[in-house]
């Protein structure tokens, strides 16, 4: 800093100890116009702005960045010859930094909600998938209207309606399988689209119905029944309350190989087991029917 001569000449005219007292003032005015000075004062401010921008996590990285801009109001300061100008871009210096690192937690906080989500999404696409039907609930006694017609009381061997949410991750197709608990198998419907999530009330009795688009049937030869497609409960026991349980499966393959128009509800069994989805085993429905003399 440069003081006129006229000033500096009154100085010297002055006792030692005041010139001294006035000069000290003239720095401290010095002092205090520098650490207002345009150049830092910007630094610190633009550095000071990055603590709010760690909110979110996508926006700690832009904190961080913010942070490097700090340092780079640092290094203005010090250009600038003054010392308390220096001192005062650090500050906004560590301001930045502070912002730099709550951004950085804002990003890792973001990364793990992302993560997270991601998470719920996969373990959603592969949770269990369940078999239900308006017709009759686990448990309960399956209609008369979808039991065989050969036993008393007779039915009319209409296949009931099902309906499931989406298969595993890795489904080309679903196939049913009625089974009599512990045995024989009744009916085989194979086949059926992965796009496909339901199926309606009596299932036309042919070896590829029109109803899945593309869907097989077995043939069965079976307590008095022998044609293609469903054959609903048919209890040989009389008086006794029998089990029958209807399992959905996912399958790796589009068309199961190996079978034809002419195929047993036990061969098609046998080729659904080997071709299951990873990991998956099938959701099932199990309900009762009763042959009275």
């Amino acid at each position: 800093m440069l003081i006129p001569k006229q000033i500096a000449s009154r100085f010297l005219r002055l006792p030692a100890r005041t010139s001294l007292v006035l000069l000290s003032g003239a720095f401290v005015v010095a002092c205090s116009s520098a650490e207002n000075s345009p150049s830092n004062a910007a630094g610190g401010a633009s550095a000071g702005a990055a603590p709010s921008a760690g909110a979110a996590g996508s926006s700690g990285t832009g904190a961080g960045v913010a942070g490097s801009a700090g340092g780079a109001g640092t290094s203005g300061a010090s250009q600038g010859g003054a010392p308390a100008g220096g001192t005062s871009g650090s500050s906004g210096g560590s301001a930045a930094g502070v912002g730099g690192t709550a951004g950085v937690a804002g990003s890792v906080a973001g990364g793990g909600g992302n993560a997270g989500g991601a998470g719920g999404a996969a373990g959603a696409a592969n949770a269990p998938f369940a078999l239900t039907s308006t017709a009759f609930k686990e448990g309960e006694q399956i209609p008369l209207k979808n039991k065989c017609p050969n036993v008393n009381p007779k039915g009319q061997n209409m296949s009931p309606p099902l309906s499931w949410g989406p298969g595993p991750v890795g489904t080309k197709s679903y196939a049913v399988v009625l089974m009599h608990v512990p045995s024989p198998e009744h009916w085989v419907l194979w086949d059926i689209p992965a796009s496909v999530t339901s199926l309606p009330e009596n299932i036309e009795h042919a070896a590829q119905p029109a109803v899945p688009a593309g869907s097989k049937q077995s043939l069965a030869n079976l307590d008095g029944f022998n044609g293609s497609g469903y054959l609903g409960p048919c209890p040989q026991a009389p008086n006794a309350t029998q089990s029958y349980t209807f399992t959905l499966y996912a399958l790796d393959v589009e068309t199961l190989p190996g079978l034809t128009a002419t195929s047993s509800p036990t061969a098609a069994a046998t080729a659904v087991k080997a071709h299951l989805v990873t990991g998956s085993h099938g959701a099932s429905l199990t309900g009762t029917q009763i042959q009275t003399p």
